[in-house]
């Protein structure tokens, strides 16, 4: 090859090599720049960022009024400003929820709208939520939802773009007060409770008050006061009340028409709880086995919600189901003597407590040294003790019968109770608790059967060597 050739060559192989490396250039440069720009997309879609933990207080604003919630230092959220006409507690893990959602908020795309549609967006008049920080306040508008509702539309200020955001997200922010309201029935603990009473047509259900200086201790106000009651099944009764949740909220309201419409306007229950600085008034219509949820109305704060029929048990319960399942109980370590009267045969129990001793009628059981004895002794105590009542009758007869089985118990304060077994049918007794029917019932079997009273006689009677009568 000939100079000018090699010349000719070597130009045609730069050109070629120039060409390929500007190709190169070209398509990376271009790569490049469609990536900043689908990176810059993505960044516009990041709405705002920040730690939810510094959100101190948040403004909402829609059609049903502006709401400002506070933060405090425990962590509770209280409606500091409104210009709604009721008064509420705010849900403070709905604020939570609200305050972690606008921390990190983020659009899926931009919908393809001019600013002159923003009506069909709903962003004409849309909700505003405002987080508020000590270094900045974080602003968003808040519309409908797509027909698909799949997105809901928000809008930043200052800025003309309708982002379109996951829809339950949007949910979440719009700030409903059927959101943004405590769902809990009972705004108060269980321990808090000092007080609480039903009232059934103008009838007292229960009433029971917690002692003061012996918080464990319950009383009954009415409509009995003098019955032992079952304090497991209080305290689980108030644990389930403070957790029911309104199943739906329906609206804030002092008219008596729309009360109406709920059975609310005469009702048929008042639940009342009391703590040490607030009193609670629920109220109920008449309910059926067929309601699938029942209407409620706080009187103090005004709201009208539905809990399920689960959750209402409650309103037909009876103040015989709180107390304790003996027909009367008396601690040992309170008796002094107990005597037994069952069918004519008579028995006394006597209990010397600061020298333990035992005396069954006139013998010392403690001094023959007969561990079974002593047992049997205490056993005997306990099957009258604990005698179980069955079901509440009301046909109670205006005047007593004649008893066929009497326990007189003198207390060690000198206090005397009595309880006395009027014979019903082959099966069962009334049982009086001091002279008194309350409708208690009595089966023969807590007397003779396998640990009755007078089975545990025959036994004392063996250990002692004590012919049985």
């Amino acid at each position: 090859m000939n100079r000018r050739s090699m010349i000719a060559t070597g130009a045609a192989l730069v050109l070629l090599l120039g060409g390929a490396v500007g190709a190169y250039y070209y398509v990376d440069h271009k790569k490049s720049s469609e990536e900043a720009a689908e990176k810059a997309e993505a960044d516009s879609l990041k709405l705002m960022e920040f730690d939810s933990n510094d959100v101190n207080a948040i403004d909402i604003t829609t059609a049903e009024g502006y709401f400002k919630m506070k933060c405090g230092d425990n962590g509770e959220w209280t409606l500091e400003d409104t210009d709604y006409p009721y008064k509420f507690t705010p849900y403070s893990y709905q604020m939570n929820v609200i305050a972690s959602a606008m921390s990190k908020l983020k659009a899926d795309h931009k919908a393809d709208t001019k600013k002159d549609d923003l009506g069909k967006y709903g962003l004409d008049s849309p909700a505003t939520v405002i987080c508020h920080t000590a270094d900045k306040d974080y602003t968003v508008y808040v519309g409908s939802s797509s027909v698909t509702n799949e997105f809901c539309y928000v809008m930043l200020p200052d800025d003309d773009t309708v982002y379109c955001i996951d829809n339950a997200t949007g949910l979440e922010l719009r700030g409903d007060i059927a959101k943004i309201c405590d769902p809990y029935l009972l705004e108060c603990t269980d321990n808090e409770i000092m007080r609480f009473a039903l009232v059934h047509n103008d009838e007292v259900v229960y009433d029971l008050c917690r002692n003061e200086d012996n918080t464990a201790v319950w009383s009954f106000n009415g409509p009995v006061t003098d019955v032992a009651i079952d304090t497991i099944t209080v305290n689980t009764i108030l644990t389930n009340m403070v957790r029911i949740e309104a199943a739906d909220f329906e609206c804030f309201t002092k008219d008596e028409s729309e009360l109406a419409k709920y059975g609310l306007d005469s009702p048929a229950y008042t639940f009342t709880v009391e703590t040490s600085d607030k009193t609670i008034t629920l109220e109920f219509p008449e309910i059926s086995a067929e309601d699938e949820k029942v209407w409620c109305y706080d009187a103090d704060t005004y709201e009208v919600c539905a809990i399920s029929s689960n959750s209402a048990a409650f309103l037909s319960g009876k103040w015989q189901d709180l107390i304790t399942k003996q027909a009367m109980s008396v601690s040992f370590y309170d008796a002094e003597t107990l005597e037994i009267d069952v069918n004519g045969e008579t028995h006394k129990l006597t209990v010397d407590h600061e020298n333990s001793k035992y005396v069954y009628d006139d013998v010392d059981v403690t001094s023959k040294d007969n561990e079974e004895a002593a047992k049997n002794f205490e056993y005997l105590y306990a099957s009258v003790s604990e005698i179980k009542h069955g079901e509440f009758r009301e046909d109670i007869p205006e005047k007593m019968g004649e008893p066929t089985c009497t326990f007189a118990y003198t207390l060690t304060d000198g206090t005397k109770r009595k309880l006395e077994l009027v014979p019903i049918d082959d099966s069962n007794y009334w049982a009086y608790t001091d002279g008194r029917c309350l409708g208690m019932t009595v089966e023969r079997s807590a007397i003779d059967g396998t640990n009755g009273c007078l089975s545990f006689i025959e036994k004392l009677n063996a250990d002692l060597g004590i012919e049985n009568k």
